[in-house]
């Protein structure tokens, strides 16, 4: 039984090695076209199988959007676009990445 837990806890170890959030967030907004662009830093050996599979957007701390993926567009990072409409100057958003294997990243922007 021992032996069963020890395995199974290495493996879960193991897992979390090779396993991570976004190394970066980054938030730029266009006040023009009310784009919100979110860019991510995630390395991987393959995108198709460890990705960042989820963004959440927030607006004043209200989930606006919740954006599934299947796959990371190349192996070291990637971006959306958003339209988000009716922005106000003082206003923050958050955008959280959430890693396929585990961890999660997020970054906050107020608008000027």
């Amino acid at each position: 039984m021992k032996t069963i837990l020890l395995i199974t806890l290495l493996l879960a170890l193991s897992l979390g090695l090779f396993a991570h959030p976004a190394s970066n967030v980054s938030l730029n907004w266009d006040a023009k076209t009310s784009l919100l662009t979110v860019s991510f830093e995630h390395s991987v050996k393959n995108p198709g199988n460890h990705f960042i599979n989820g963004v959440v957007i927030k607006v004043a701390g209200k989930e606006i959007i919740s954006q599934s993926a299947l796959m990371q567009e190349n192996s070291t990072n990637g971006s959306y676009v958003y339209k988000l409409l009716g922005i106000k100057s003082g206003t923050v958003i958050e955008a959280v990445t959430v890693c396929n294997k585990i961890g999660k990243k997020s970054a906050k922007l107020t608008i000027k």
